[in-house]
């Protein structure tokens, strides 16, 4: 047994043990590309829910995978002979060399490219090789990808088939992209002619010309064997395409604002994932305790979209501006205390608070509708006068209106604007004496 002691993203050293057995010390059977994928995927070398495609040449092995927005180019040798490793396991005699293609996410034209062989990984484990030396020994290079085969395969990873892990392969066969996937048990022949539209439409484009066809292969779930082909060409796509717009350009797309329920946001995959699930987390913190988040939602939706579109360096200064912003807003609520019962107005009346009718969060209180704190803190007047119109003129003949008139009390009050909370905690009493109610 070897212990070898790498760097982790966190430049923290840890320590990962491998079982480094001989190579050739057992004669298994060749694995498949499922094999493989399967035990990278148990090994847990990448981050979780990390896509990793497979392909067998003979004694040679091919990886493609993403790599971590984080990874610096030792982060991906580190994992590349990680991976080489768990392959050769798999049948030492039979693999010699295991190559990892690591793509970008957000530009699928650019992989990092580590080649690692059965020497190397042999040599380490047998101590002939330090960590540094082996890391020095295997080259990394950086590559715009240029074969329409490859850059198809990495869209259609990434995209529609990646989430149910189907298997994905393409080719160039002449002039003829040749797309072989898995399909799914319920579609239907429409569906799969839609599919294959779709697929033979981005073949297209990423053969920048070098295709004049394109045939998609369905592997048929029912009758293992079977396939179900279509063949388009591209003045067949190109012709489909266009009648399809035409048609369709008669159903409108409207742009339709929208709630946002924070607690159901999740980010993409992309740049910077991690340090934006953080930001989310933090958003939903204060949403829950009862914060007005709105404008820091916009600005996390606006920040999403560069993650989505490849933008990594305005997306970098996206985070660091939302993290800023979040900083401040954290430690106004930090500072902020309870509403003390006694609160002097800018009149110079006081107001003893308001019993609380509605749970922090819960919008809905008084039965008109969403309350939303961002409007309320924006213009409490104006929030208030549009309540009350909903009440029909008997707003205060009506206990629910205590309700509302209690949650911008403390939507204000919470927010350090204890002063402009006064005169609805006024107003609240004054309901209760004019009606000879008492508090709820």
């Amino acid at each position: 047994m070897s212990v070898f002691r790498f760097l982790s993203r966190s430049k923290k050293p840890i320590v990962m043990v491998a079982m480094l057995l001989p190579l050739g010390s057992q004669v298994l059977a060749a694995p498949s590309a499922t094999d493989i994928t399967s035990a990278i995927d148990k090994a847990k070398i990448l981050s979780s829910n990390t896509r990793v495609a497979a392909a067998v040449n003979g004694a040679e092995v091919y990886i493609s995978t993403y790599r971590n927005a984080k990874a610096n180019d030792n982060d991906c040798k580190i994992e590349a002979v990680l991976i080489a490793k768990t392959v050769m396991d798999l049948s030492p005699a039979d693999i010699t060399r295991v190559t990892v293609y690591f793509y970008n996410a957000l530009r699928r034209s650019s992989r990092k490219v580590v080649s690692v062989s059965a020497g190397d990984v042999k040599a380490f484990g047998a101590g002939q090789l330090s960590q540094e030396q082996l890391l020095t020994s295997i080259s990394l290079k950086d590559e715009e990808v240029n074969d329409p085969a490859a850059k198809l395969s990495a869209y259609l990873q990434q995209r529609e088939y990646a989430h149910a892990r189907k298997r994905i392969e393409t080719a160039m066969r002449g002039d003829t992209m040749v797309v072989t996937a898995d399909a799914e048990s319920d579609m239907s022949e429409t569906d799969l002619r839609y599919e294959a539209i779709k697929i033979a439409a981005k073949a297209l484009e990423s053969a920048n010309g070098q295709a004049a066809k394109v045939e998609v292969d369905f592997n048929d779930p029912v009758a293992p064997g079977q396939i179900k082909q279509i063949v388009l060409t591209a003045n067949q796509v190109n012709s489909l395409n266009s009648s399809l717009q035409s048609s369709l350009g008669t159903v409108q797309i409207a742009s339709v604002g929208q709630a946002i329920d924070i607690k159901t946001l999740t980010t993409t995959d992309g740049a910077l994932k991690e340090e934006r699930d953080k930001l989310l987390l933090r958003l939903q913190a204060l949403d829950k305790q009862g914060v007005g988040v709105g404008p820091f939602v916009k600005q996390f939706i606006e920040l999403e979209k560069l993650a989505a579109q490849g933008n990594d360096e305005q997306a970098d200064a996206a985070v660091k501006r939302l993290s800023s912003a979040i900083d401040e807003q954290e430690a106004r609520t930090k500072g902020a205390k309870a509403p003390k019962p006694q609160v002097a107005s800018a009149s110079g009346k006081t107001y003893k608070a308001p019993k609380r009718l509605v749970r922090p969060g819960d919008r809905w209180g008084d039965g008109k509708g969403t309350m939303d704190k961002d409007e309320i803190l924006t213009n409490p007047d104006l929030f208030i006068q549009k309540r009350e119109a909903m009440y029909n003129g008997n707003a205060e003949r009506d206990k629910n209106f205590l309700k509302a008139l209690s949650y911008v009390y403390y939507t204000l009050a919470e927010n350090n604007r204890a002063n402009d909370a006064q005169k609805f905690a006024g107003r609240y009493w004054d309901i209760l004496a004019k009606n000879g109610w008492t508090e709820q």
